[in-house]
């Protein structure tokens, strides 16, 4: 069961990337941003409880 979900979530999100390229890009740029800023905010509360 989880290889076909796995399989239609892949599918998916290819079909989405072809039919929509720009969309798929700013969703990923999207991602990526908060995934760096969670980063940092994590990196700033560890630097917190270290001084």
């Amino acid at each position: 069961m989880k290889r076909v979900v796995a399989g239609l979530v892949v599918a998916f999100l290819i079909f989405y990337i072809m039919t929509s390229p720009d969309a798929a890009a700013n969703i990923v740029q999207g991602t990526w941003h908060v995934a760096v800023n969670v980063a940092h905010g994590v990196g700033r509360f560890l630097n917190k409880l270290a001084s």
